[in-house]
């Protein structure tokens, strides 16, 4: 082989191997070249020293930019370095909101691709190092030294501030870590956290994208009325008993309907196309809970069915399945109880806290929902799911005496999935009111929330 030749080939090597360090198979914007060539003016040097310099801008093998720069935040520091993003605002005109949108480019610290190095501000030593690879900017890894074991690094798998995976020791020190790839550390830690999180899957939330429009077409045909539903006929009864109800104008065209009763329709619109007719309202009211003679749910059954929207929701959920797999399930075998346990913990003011996610017959608390929604639109692409909500009633009477006591009243259908550019987005019905994810919770900000998964289909037709 010609020494030209020879040269020739190792240039390509070179050139292709400084392309590859950019890539991954997430395509997160990587900072590795960049931070190898300014690791010793940017990692190494005390803060005293950084406070002088300004902030720089560089461009990796590929042509992206980020921005390398000094931040404080009591007793610690960090040097970030920030990825060029382009982000769009919507213009005023005249006082009012979303005339032309203007486009503009910014480096932000939590945006994909970013990468943070923290480090004492007395010591210098560093405490952590998150890389950034979503695009919801409350999902990271992080990587901190162990205090316990000398020189190994422990990693935390992080969704929006509750922890999937914490404390987890990998084979890489955190030195290393000042210049490794996004590459590399999925590599290094591709059996010891839960990547499968990360892993979108883009087509496959067409479906509820699709009801979720149909619903929204119908929504202010939904009016309230107390106990409200219809039966496999469309008829209309009352949910707790499946009697005949009257309504004010039978020839109007509007679904008269309370938050039970609106589920129920929801599940009808699949099961219509399938079956040529509704679910059956009496299998919606059989227990799926059973309580103790001598407890205290027994002491309160006569203030009301405590788990009323519980075993609507169960019971629905199974007869979806027994309609599109036309077999009949009943709730105990249809294994469409939500109930994964992702987290272990969460971050809180007071430091990291133990949790437990899933309780049985309960569901999540309200607080945990979100961080639980994100990974169940990554994991089950394809479901919606029934939201049965548990309600604390202050005081009740057993016995003579005053308690607090719960009960599942009310239910939802909640929606999750990715939108177009890859970012998580949740649309929640109650009685045909649409809530952010956001308004939901903080309408039911001291509630458990349990989850009954449904199918989701392009065969959905609402009545």
């Amino acid at each position: 082989m010609s020494k030209i030749r020879s040269v020739f080939i190792f240039l390509i090597f070179v050139l292709a191997g400084g392309a590859f360090a950019e890539y991954n198979r997430m395509d997160v914007p990587d900072s590795a070249s960049i931070r190898e060539a300014i690791a010793s003016s940017w990692f190494y040097p005390s803060l005293k020293t950084l406070r002088g310099k300004k902030a720089e801008v560089h461009s990796n093998s590929i042509g992206q930019k980020f921005q390398v720069k000094l931040e404080e935040s009591g007793n610690t520091f960090s040097i970030i370095v920030a990825p060029e993003v382009s982000l769009s605002y919507s213009t005023i005109s005249n006082g009012i909101v979303g005339g032309e949108k203007e486009t503009v480019s910014e480096f932000v610290a939590d945006a994909c691709g970013s990468w943070i190095l923290t480090r004492d501000s007395i010591t210098g030593k560093a405490k952590s190092i998150r890389y950034y690879f979503a695009k919801d900017g409350d999902i990271f890894v992080q990587f901190s030294p162990d205090t316990y074991a000398g020189k190994k690094t422990l990693a935390d798998y992080v969704i929006g501030g509750c922890y999937a995976a914490r404390c987890v020791p990998v084979g890489v020190s955190m030195e290393s870590l000042y210049t490794a790839s996004f590459n590399r550390v999925l590599k290094s830690t591709e059996k010891t956290l839960p990547w499968q999180y990360a892993e979108i899957h883009p087509g496959q939330y067409d479906n509820k994208r699709s009801m979720i429009a149909k619903i929204r077409k119908v929504a202010s045909k939904i009016t309230e009325a107390k106990d409200g539903a219809y039966n496999e006929s469309g008829d209309p009864v009352f949910a707790s008993t499946g009697t005949p109800r009257a309504v004010e104008d039978p020839d109007m065209n509007y679904i008269s309907v309370d938050s039970n009763g609106f589920v129920k329709w929801v599940v009808d619109g699949l099961v219509y196309p399938i079956n040529e007719s509704g679910t059956l309202i009496q299998p919606l009211l059989r227990k799926t809970v059973t309580s103790n003679p001598l407890g205290h749910a027994e002491n309160l059954k006569d203030i009301d069915n405590l788990n009323f929207s519980l075993d609507w929701t169960r019971n629905l959920a199974a007869a979806r399945l027994s309609s599109q797999t036309k077999k009949k399930y009943l709730y105990e075998e249809s294994g469409v109880d939500v109930s994964i346990s992702p987290f272990c913990a969460e971050m809180t003011s007071n430091g990291i806290e133990n949790i437990t996610s899933y309780l049985p017959n309960s569901g999540y608390n309200a607080k945990f929902l979100p961080q639980t929604l994100y990974v169940l639109a990554v994991t089950e692409p394809t479901y919606f799911y029934l939201a049965a909500i548990r309600v604390r009633h202050p005081t009740g009477t057993v016995n003579g005496n005053k308690t607090e006591y719960y009960s599942f009243e009310d239910s939802a259908v909640i929606f999750p999935y990715f939108d177009e550019r890859g970012r998580f987005s949740c649309s929640v019905f109650e009685n045909g009111t649409e809530y952010t994810l956001g308004s939901f919770l903080s309408k039911h900000a001291d509630c458990y929330v349990h989850l009954t998964r449904v199918l989701s289909s392009d065969r959905f037709i609402l009545q």
